[in-house]
């Protein structure tokens, strides 16, 4: 695991040295353990690595180089089916220098080019290869958006990193707000698709691979779900294989070559990750087939006890450090519990730091002490339960949805009068009744949408308001006619094709991967193998919401390996105590301070008496407020630290 920047010069210009180290210095808590740097002769293009060491430790230094020193890797990420590509590699000829698994990588891109190669990887990666001869650079990201990738193209020059920090490091580089990312971070709580908050830094999508050439740039999709029904199985056979393939990512998952351990909230799904990666460690013959490392020291000691880590709530309605406990006790870990209190909440102007976006909640804040915790064990590998809801439709709005449809066919005047009237319904399923969208792209934003719309539009200062009505566009443009390349015309379906390409990538995968790397952590997702979600896209969808159930098949498949009331628990979720503690008469000084009138004169985005009525609002215990101002607050600070 890493964090990758470099340069490419589009003009005569060439690349400098010390702009590369000033790039690889911004990413030192990505790559504790070692730094690369590669320039080519001409000066065209540098590379910069900074290396968390997981695999072949003494080896696998960054850049790595082919035979002839054509073609150089920086790479970010664990391939994890490396050693059958290097056979592969092998028999055809090619002699890796390392045992590192990013050789498959370089080797692979020469024997079947970029497009093939990719399809062949079966891993979590982001990574930047410069092939000398060609005088292309290629940039390429994993199929669910594991590991970040940002890049900008400016004067000449295009520059990329793992981390946006790091393009900032270089003076020609503006640092201006991208209003309509802004916007749409308020509306959403973060920001979907290729913006950033930074105006002209951008995300290379998921499951995309960028090549730039003599000043030209071009964009490829190598992969994508189409949820078209394949599978006709019957709901144990459906629940079986499930667990086979998820034994398989669990197990090709577990090797390193450095400690690891697992975090467990006591839920479906950490314990399922837990439960499969503690009876693999367990095994004298471990099971990694064909993909025993060639070392000995690769593998996972047989009878090392498996170390899990949770975090409680001094606040009960989000604790259930209890339950994690338990499941710990029964399953046989080494298990450690660390609690959240307000005082954690001091953190964020750090947390902001490595997030680098602003965002409408603070999930981040546990997320980062339970990161922190993990390497206070001793833990440099980390599995992790993240995915499983969009793999199989665990959400409570994908209940909610579902009921909610058959009512959207009522009319207008009457589904107002219902989603005015004191029916049990959540604050999103009144708003999804009352606008009454047909479509499911409008009406997933109208499930995500955060609350207080009518403070929203009153927040933007003047200024602001007339760029956004000059460069706005609709919330989820494309999204309606993408849907419609799908081969599903299930809204259930079509709802998870859109997780993938917003909510999980953007948020959940970008939260996790910037909260274990800022303590130099690297967090292995079982759940987000695409084998796996192959698979699941290809099953109807009684085997993923029956009835109320959420994610019906993977308590099934888990019934030998997890107690009942694991199975049976409804999703509670990490989520941090904000709107309590926005609700405090005095916030910390720093929080203060960015709320203040003249902190948001400063910034020139909101309008002052806007954000204190919200805040008083707020105080006095009005609903459904907290995530927004969460998002006003997260933003202030976000400017103080990367734009004011």
């Amino acid at each position: 695991m890493c964090g990758i920047a470099g340069i490419c010069s589009q003009n005569d210009e060439p690349v400098k040295r010390t702009d590369l180290e000033a790039q690889i210095q911004a990413l030192i808590h990505r790559g504790p353990d070692q730094c690369g740097i590669y320039l080519s002769p001409t000066g065209r293009c540098g590379l910069g690595s900074r290396r968390l060491s997981i695999i072949d430790l003494a080896g696998g230094r960054q850049p790595l180089s082919n035979e002839d020193n054509t073609i150089h890797l920086v790479y970010n990420g664990e391939t994890y089916n490396y050693q059958v590509l290097r056979a592969e590699l092998e028999q055809i000829g090619h002699r890796p220098r390392t045992h590192s698994d990013a050789e498959a990588v370089l080797h692979g891109y020469e024997v079947w080019g970029i497009a093939g190669m990719l399809q062949k990887l079966r891993g979590m990666y982001a990574f930047a290869l410069w092939d000398e001869t060609r005088g292309q650079l290629v940039l390429a990201r994993d199929r669910f958006g594991i590991k970040p990738l940002y890049y900008t193209n400016l004067a000449g020059r295009f520059m990329f990193a793992s981390e946006i920090k790091a393009i900032l490091t270089q003076p020609d580089v503006p640092r201006r707000v991208n209003l309509t990312a802004l916007e749409t971070m308020l509306t959403l709580g973060f920001v979907p698709g290729s913006d950033t908050l930074f105006a002209g830094i951008y995300k290379l999508p998921p499951a995309h691979f960028l090549t730039a050439r003599d000043g030209l740039i071009a964009l490829e999709k190598y992969w994508e779900l189409d949820y078209r029904e394949e599978w006709r199985l019957s709901g144990p056979e459906a629940a079986d294989r499930l667990l086979e393939l998820l034994q398989e990512s669990v197990r090709l998952r577990l090797m390193s070559e450095v400690p690891l351990g697992a975090l467990l909230s006591g839920g479906l799904d950490s314990g399922t990750v837990v439960a499969l990666a503690k009876a693999g460690m367990d095994r004298l013959d471990f099971p990694m087939g064909s993909l025993r490392p060639p070392h000995a020291e690769s593998q996972v000691l047989p009878n090392h006890r498996l170390k899990t880590v949770s975090i409680g709530f001094e606040h009960p309605a989000y604790d259930e450090a209890s339950l994690a406990r338990e499941l710990a006790q029964l399953i046989g870990t080494d298990h450690h519990s660390f609690t959240f209190t307000p005082g954690d909440f001091d953190d964020y102007p750090e947390i902001m730091f490595y997030l680098e976006e602003p965002q409408c909640s603070a999930t981040a804040v546990p997320l980062y002490r339970l990161y922190q915790a993990c390497r206070q064990l001793g833990l440099t590998v980390i599995l992790t339960g993240e995915g499983a809801d969009e793999l199989l439709g665990g959400y409570h709005w994908h209940r909610g949805d579902a009921l909610m449809r058959p009512l959207l066919l009522l009319p207008e005047p009457l589904r107002r009068l219902m989603a005015q009237s004191p029916l049990p319904m959540s604050s999103a399923a009144r708003r999804v009744l009352c606008r009454g969208h047909r479509e499911i792209a409008a009406r997933y934003g109208d499930w995500l949408e955060v609350g207080g719309e009518d403070y929203r539009q009153q927040l933007f200062l003047g200024t602001a308001v007339a760029e956004l009505r000059q460069n706005s566009h609709p919330l989820l443009a494309g999204w309606a006619e993408k849907l419609a390349e799908l081969q599903t015309d299930d809204p259930f379906q079509q709802a998870l094709w859109l997780e993938t390409q917003t909510r999980l990538v953007d948020f959940i995968n970008m939260e996790v991967d910037k909260m274990s790397m800022a303590h130099g952590i690297e967090a292995r997702v079982p759940f987000l193998d695409h084998k796996l979600w192959e698979f699941c896209a290809g099953l109807p969808s009684r085997h993923k919401l029956n009835g109320r159930t959420e994610k019906y098949l993977l308590r099934q498949a888990t019934r030998n390996i997890l107690p009942r009331a694991t199975r049976t628990r409804s999703k509670k979720g990490l989520a941090a105590p904000y709107a309590y503690w926005l609700r405090s008469e005095r916030l910390p000084d720093w929080a203060e301070s960015a709320l203040s009138t003249g902190s948001i004169k400063r910034a020139g985005l909101f309008n002052p008496a806007a954000v204190r009525q919200l805040r008083l609002d707020h105080q006095a215990g009005r609903p459904n407020l907290g995530s927004l101002l969460m998002g006003v607050l997260s933003t202030q600070i976000w400017f103080n630290t990367f734009i004011g």
